[in-house]
């Protein structure tokens, strides 16, 4: 029986395994953006034993898209006699290793690819004066004009490179490797819709230093454009320059609330939760953006969009940074999650229980390991929750003691006004200051503080300094009648007394706030639920009386405009105070 199809010559029955320019088009979609793509020659250079890895973008004449990405190392080189093997598609020196980054053969190849049709190879190795180069291009691929991948001498390092073989005193490294992505075409900031390139580099540079950290923290140095990266740490455990240098001789540090060890299959799965430094989560409301000095801390990432996230690590190399679905306790909404740091370290060994793509971008538990995971993580995320809120507590006690009982709630307004600017107010525009100042002596009269104690001196002149420079300055105070509030409008601010006696702070307020400030120890959860349900009756029937008081009045057009402040007012302060 022939093996051949009828009608056909042994010629004409065979044909290519791959066409090469297609299917290398086609790998151009393989799932790789910027921080994947440039992962990979990073990778390599770790491999090949660099202690210096610098990384430039070289952007077009108009500034509006990267024409080339290069990479330089100090590491040991390539040896010439394989240098035109590893731009072939599936060879690597450590395919199916677990011990180092690599494993597949085709991480270089398709980042290359991923940006642009172009890249370049060229190392030197120690001993040998000669610089290799190789290369492969896609669009002399498509033209016939390379068939293969070859090795030649180059004269020297490409002249964009040439610095970047260089330590800092100008001399030359011993050996490394370059290595370009060039001819790059999907790398521009122009659209609607596309992130500008400035954004897309400062992504890099976090990539970069969220996932090297351990080799960072152990001395190799990573450049971007020139300027050395600081390690980011999400557990706040390492030591982090820009940490040391701003708070010395503080040492901001994460607490471990608890590590352990699983054993899968024989390897160990390590498992990490910490707290953030105190100093960057000072009070509720702070939102991971201020420190305890009210400083800006958006540098290190403790906002919402970092809440519930999940640092994999595979072989001390960072290769998920996201939430995991159901992993977390009560899932990721409750936006304390941001101050709690959370690190799952593994062996390539385990790859296939982590579902680790050839990207090195993406790692999720296979189901049964997700189960045991969450079991574990269970415990330490819910006392670490805890132990913030009671970390909050405490501070405002303390607060609360030294600044006065509103202390908090006059600090909220103070943050939202600012972030928001919102409107002044007209009241009290031409208040002289003798009416200023008879306001704050009566308010010291009604917190019933002698000018003449020396004890009472320190209060008494907080007091007044809050009447002078807050916004709302709210003071707790007592008399007979129906008014459950007095205000006092003082150019632009205002000074409001509640009445204590009132029901609704006798009632209801003050119980509640006893339990805020004391904690519910002492009263079952029947009592406390029985409380909030006397809080949410007395919030309705608040509402209801102000729209009776309205009521009272025959022209109520003129209430419209109080309502929209009101209501203004109320949502951005209550959007400022509950942050987290």
């Amino acid at each position: 029986m022939t093996t051949h199809p009828l009608f056909l010559s042994p010629e004409e029955s065979r044909a290519d395994l791959i066409q090469v320019d297609r299917a290398l088009e086609s790998m151009r979609d393989s799932g790789f953006d910027l921080t994947a793509a440039a992962g990979e020659p990073l990778d390599n250079s770790i491999e090949a034993g660099a202690t210096v890895l610098r990384l430039v973008p070289v952007f077009s004449e108009d500034k509006k898209s990267i024409d080339e990405l290069i990479f330089a190392d100090n590491g040991t080189g390539i040896d010439p006699s394989i240098l035109h093997h590893i731009l072939s598609m599936g060879y690597s020196t450590r395919y199916g290793q677990r011990k180092g980054l690599g494993r597949f053969g085709v991480g270089l190849k398709l980042a290359a690819l991923s940006l642009g049709e172009r890249i370049d190879v060229y190392s030197k190795r120690a001993n040998d004066p000669r610089i290799y180069h190789s290369y492969f291009d896609l669009e002399e691929i498509r033209d016939g004009r390379q068939e293969y991948t070859s090795t030649t001498i180059a004269q020297s390092w490409p002249t964009a490179a040439e610095r970047l073989m260089r330590d800092r005193n100008g001399e030359a490294f011993t050996s490394g490797t370059v290595v370009i992505f060039g001819k790059i075409d999907r790398l521009q900031g122009r659209g609607r819709y596309r992130t500008s390139l400035p954004e897309r580099i400062e992504d890099l540079r976090k990539f970069i230093a969220r996932a090297y950290r351990k080799y960072i923290d152990t001395g190799r140095v990573f450049e971007l454009d020139g300027k050395v990266i600081t390690l980011h740490d999400p557990l706040f455990l390492m030591d982090n320059p820009r940490i040391i240098n701003r708070y010395k001789p503080l040492d901001p540090r994460g607490v471990i609330v608890e590590e352990a060890d699983l054993e899968v299959d024989g390897y160990k799965v390590h498992v990490t939760v910490t707290l953030v430094p105190e100093e960057f989560r000072p009070k509720e409301g702070a939102g991971g953006n201020k420190d305890f000095a009210d400083r800006d801390i958006r540098e290190f990432h403790i906002s919402d969009e970092n809440a519930g996230k999940v640092s994999i690590l595979r072989n001390d190399r960072e290769i998920y940074y996201d939430v995991v679905p159901r992993l977390l306790p009560g899932g990721r909404t409750d936006k304390v999650n941001r101050y709690i740091g959370i690190e799952v370290s593994f062996p390539a060994e385990l790859d296939e229980y982590f579902q680790v793509r050839h990207v090195k971008r993406g790692a999720e538990p296979v189901s049964k390991l997700r189960q045991e995971l969450r079991v574990w993580l269970d415990r330490p995320v819910r006392k670490a929750r805890a132990d913030i809120r009671a970390f909050w507590r405490q501070r405002e006690a303390i607060q609360g003691t030294e600044q006065g009982a509103h202390a908090l709630s006059m600090e909220t307004v103070e943050s939202a006004e600012s972030r928001r600017s919102l409107p002044e107010g007209v009241a009290g525009r031409d208040t002289s200051p003798e009416k200023e100042q008879e306001v704050a002596d009566q308010a010291v009269v009604d917190a019933k503080l002698d000018p003449q104690e020396p004890e009472h001196a320190t209060k008494i002149q907080q007091i007044k300094e809050q009447i002078r420079t807050k916004k709302v300055t709210l003071l707790d105070s007592s008399w007979p009648g129906k008014e459950m509030m007095d205000i006092e409008h003082l150019n632009g601010r205002s000074v409001i007394k509640i009445n204590q006696r009132h029901a609704f702070f006798r009632d209801v307020y003050a119980p509640l706030k006893k339990v805020a400030d004391e904690g519910a120890e002492e009263i079952t959860s029947e009592e406390v639920i029985d409380l909030a349900r006397k809080a949410e009756i007395a919030i309705d029937l608040l509402l209801i009386a102000f729209a009776r008081a309205e009521g009272m009045h025959p022209n109520t057009d003129q209430f419209d405009h109080l309502r929209s402040y009101w209501g203004m007012f109320t949502e951005e302060y209550v959007k400022e105070r509950f942050k987290d």
